[in-house]
Order: C-alpha cells, then structure tokens, then sequence
C-alpha cells in the first residue's frame, strides 16, 4: 500500500468516527492507491484496505458509478478475508452494464422553467441556450418538458402560454438505471430527464450523448479487435497448432490461433523460440511483450466497461502498437 492510500484511510477513518459518511469521487479514491482506471484486482486492492480499516463503500465499489460513500463496516458484518495477492483472470467473466449515472450529463444539472412562467421566456431560454427542451418544474418537482414540437403543436391549436405546450410525460430514468436498457427509450424520445433515489431532478440524457458514449465504447473496441487480427496471424505463421495448444489455457478447445485467449498470444511471444520465429532482428524481446502485456491490461479494463473510461492516452497506446505491428506484419 502506498503511503497517499495509508494517510488517506487514516483520514477516512478518523472522519467516519466523527460524521459518516465520507463522499467521495471514484477516480479520486483510485487516485490515492496510484491507480486511474477500475479492474478486479484494482476493486480487490481498494476493498481490502478500506476494511482492513473498518471500512467499506456504498454502493460496493465495482458497482459504484461516479462517487462513493465510505462508512464504517456495520458491526454484525464479517468482512471476507482477502487473499494477499489478488488473482486476476484475463478472461474472466466482465461487467457489460453501463448505469445511467455513468454519463456526465446524466448528473450534471438541467436547465429548467417554471410551470407560471411564459412561453417567451421558456423560448429565450431555449434559444439563447441552444436547447431542444427544458424540464418544467413546480414546487421543485418535475412536471413535464416543454420542446420545440411541443411548443409548435400548441401554437398549432391556437394556445399561446406555457402550460399549452408542456408535455406532461416526458420519459424519466433513475441513475441507476441499465443504460443500454433503456436506450430505445431515449432514442425514441429524443432525451430522458433523470431523477436521483429522491426522485430529484439531477440531469437528462439526450441522444448526443448516447453518440458521444458509442463513440467513446466503440472505438477501443475497434482497436483491439484489429491488434487481435494481426496478432493471431502473427502467431498462425510462427507456431504449429501443438505449439499453439502447448500455450492455450484450454488446449482442449483450441482447434487454431482463432481460439486462443488474450493471455495466451502473450505466453506464446515471451517464448523466446518462437519469437524469433518472426524474424525481427532488430526488435527487442523484452520491449515488444513489456508492450504487449500493456495492450492486454487496456483490453481489461475496456471489457469491464469501465465508468471511468478508457483514457485518451490509452487510446494513443492501442493506436501506437497498431501502427507498431502492423509495420512488423509487412504493412498491410
């Protein structure tokens, strides 16, 4: 344990005595144990510390979205004993779920109307703010939406004042909803306000949004997939399928290069043989499985779809040793 992560859970521990609970933001807890993106063994690492001290997160930490609560572990509680050393399996089963509250704008304040206000008022605001709906709140509650569709379809039946032009059921999720679940609902609808577990309203999610988090899930997805192709048939023109087999985690159902797991291509170019099976003269043994294993952790944490994301500077790694394989691959 770093010495950041030991003076963190001393002041963690001496602030839940006096007033529980401590809020704190994910990737800022991660940042006290040197860690920026959420795995197994990183959840195992934090957990273990926290209640070596007496202490756990709510929600559990693999669940968390973007903050964290830690308090005390209740006293009837038996916390498990973690193994010294984490285990971490590469291909082990991932989380493929994304809360709602994991997209920035889903927590991040909407703009709003009263239910008295005017039509031109809820319009400037639109218009200035570069908005296609605002939520309608009365009594600090949400009361429906007002759009440009909805504002033209009460112009449309001769009504010209607020009221005429709210839609009173506009779609609303919780944060902690599955977002990929209800995607067909925003994309039906165009956006979705979203209430905290007090039915407050925190944020909305609209259909840029969606755009922006594909994009963001996709493209490392993109990336890997490619590195994947080459390296298997990198490993189909140095190994013979016994070789391959001698490798796999599960020789039994590894019938080609096709069939092996991440892990696997990385014992097969830390075998010194068949690395220079490749014919790379100039290429340091050492170097290119260091860049490899770097490749697999990436891949792990993409697979855990991880809330904190897969950093920019991930992203320049995976497109670096693209570009670095495929010129050892001939280039095409």
């Amino acid at each position: 344990m770093s010495g950041a992560a030991s003076e963190f859970l001393k002041e963690a521990a001496e602030r839940c005595q006096a007033t529980p609970p401590v809020e704190i933001g994910v990737r800022e807890l991660l940042g006290h144990w040197g860690h920026a993106v959420r795995s197994d063994a990183v959840v195992a690492d934090v957990t273990a510390d926290l209640a070596a001290h007496g202490l756990t997160t709510v929600p559990p930490l693999a669940d968390a979205g973007r903050t964290v609560e830690i308090v005390p572990i209740p006293v009837d509680t038996e916390p498990e004993s973690p193994s010294a050393e984490p285990e971490v399996d590469d291909e082990a089963p991932v989380r493929v779920s994304l809360r709602v509250r994991e997209l920035p704008s889903a927590t991040g304040g909407v703009t709003s109307v009263a239910l008295d206000d005017t039509l031109a008022q809820a319009e400037t605001t639109m218009l200035s703010d570069d908005f296609s709906q605002l939520a309608v709140l009365q009594d600090g509650r949400l009361r429906g939406a007002v759009t440009w569709d909805s504002i033209r379809l009460a112009r449309a039946r001769g009504s010209g004042d607020l009221r005429s032009a709210v839609d009173p059921l506009p779609e609303v999720l919780k944060c902690d909803d599955d977002l990929l679940r209800h995607a067909p609902r925003i994309y039906t609808a165009g956006f979705a306000f979203v209430e905290d577990e007090n039915r407050t309203l925190v944020g909305i999610v609209t259909l840029a949004d969606l755009a922006q988090q594909f994009v963001g899930l996709a493209n490392p997805f993109v990336l890997l997939s490619e590195i994947e192709q080459r390296l298997r048939r990198l490993v189909r023109r140095i190994c013979d399928l016994a070789e391959m087999r001698a490798k796999a985690r599960y020789p039994n159902k590894t019938d080609g290069a096709d069939d092996l797991m991440f892990g696997d291509y990385k014992k097969i170019f830390e075998d010194e043989t068949l690395f220079l099976r490749c014919g790379w003269a100039d290429i340091d043994h050492d170097v290119f499985v260091e860049k490899l294993d770097r490749v697999r952790v990436i891949r792990n944490d993409v697979m855990h779809f991880s809330p904190e994301g897969v950093r920019d500077e991930h992203t320049r790694t995976l497109n670096a040793f693209i570009k670095f394989i495929k010129g050892l691959d001939g280039g095409s």
